[in-house]
């Protein structure tokens, strides 16, 4: 049975009982989350120049893994990277249970979305992502998800939809498997979802944060990398790659040599789930559009 998000009414009562506070109105910001305002006075914070909040939810099965994310943007916040750090509970818990889930209360990051088109935004992009991957060399935690070179079985009935989507999984996933055995990669905590939407910019302050840590896992880090350069178009994002090397702790000749495999696998994975969304239910007309520049980058 599929679990469901809590009422507005209820997160509200989790809050006030969880966290001891007065919030405001919950204003939806999606099917799981909620903006906030509630006094930091009544929170156990360090000070703040906002009272603007995110709640978010998880099911009660992706709890450890939600969790261990918070830890990880907990970790990249104390090291000066705005990423949404959770503010503990009264009890000193990240979440708490709200119906058949879990509930987080996390600072918001102020400012806009990256634009993944404009090449002065990719350089921002990478610049974060690499402090972001450099801030979390020694943060550890049992629950972070491993790297798989293919989550996507290669006998699943989407990828029969086109004729090189299986191949493409199996292949790009084989290269990249042996690149991890032959090669000396560097390893580390990933962001897992690093698109240009995850990144904020604040005009006030020039300040860029990073938040949505819920696909948190361990692995190459070039592939967060690779994720990131294939949400900006998948070729022409010089600005973006450069920039990540000299903020990050991957060396350019690393890069250079394993970004196109990442890449490619990358392509791969993202153009299985789009067929996948298809297979199930027709798609939209963007999911078709998206599965066939997927197919333009892989060919």
């Amino acid at each position: 049975m599929r679990s469901v998000a809590p009422a507005a009414d209820q997160v509200h009562t989790t809050l006030r009982r969880s966290w001891q506070c007065s919030p405001g109105p919950c204003i939806p910001l999606g099917a799981a989350a909620w903006r906030v305002e509630i006094d930091d006075r009544q929170l156990e914070t360090s000070p703040r120049d906002s009272d603007q909040f995110v709640v978010k939810w998880a099911p009660t099965a992706a709890r450890r893994g939600f969790e261990a994310g918070l830890c990880a943007a907990e970790h990249v916040d104390a090291a000066g990277l705005c990423a949404g750090r959770p503010v503990r509970a009264a009890d000193g818990a990240l979440t708490s249970r709200a119906g058949d889930g879990v509930l987080a209360l996390l600072c918001l990051v102020p400012g806009r979305p990256l634009r993944a088109e404009d090449p002065v935004d990719q350089a921002w992009w990478g610049a974060a992502l690499g402090a972001a991957h450099r801030s979390l060399r020694r943060f550890v935690h049992q629950d972070l998800a491993k790297f798989q070179a293919a989550a996507v079985p290669s006998a699943a009935p989407h990828l029969a939809m086109e004729p090189w989507l299986g191949p493409a999984v199996v292949e790009t996933a084989a290269v990249v498997r042996r690149i991890m055995v032959t090669d000396q990669l560097t390893y580390g905590v990933r962001h897992g979802a690093p698109a240009a939407a995850r990144f904020r910019l604040d005009p006030a302050t020039g300040r860029v944060g990073l938040v949505g840590w819920a696909a948190t896992g361990t692995g190459p880090l070039l592939y967060d990398l690779a994720h990131a350069v294939l949400c900006a178009g998948g070729t022409g994002a010089d600005a973006l790659v450069e920039a990540y090397v000299r903020a990050g702790p991957v060396p350019g000749d690393e890069c250079e040599a394993v970004l196109p495999a990442m890449l490619a696998l990358r392509t791969a994975v993202q153009a299985a789930a789009v067929a996948a969304r298809i297979h199930a239910d027709g798609g939209t007309p963007r999911d078709h559009a998206e599965l066939t520049r997927l197919a333009t980058l892989l060919r």
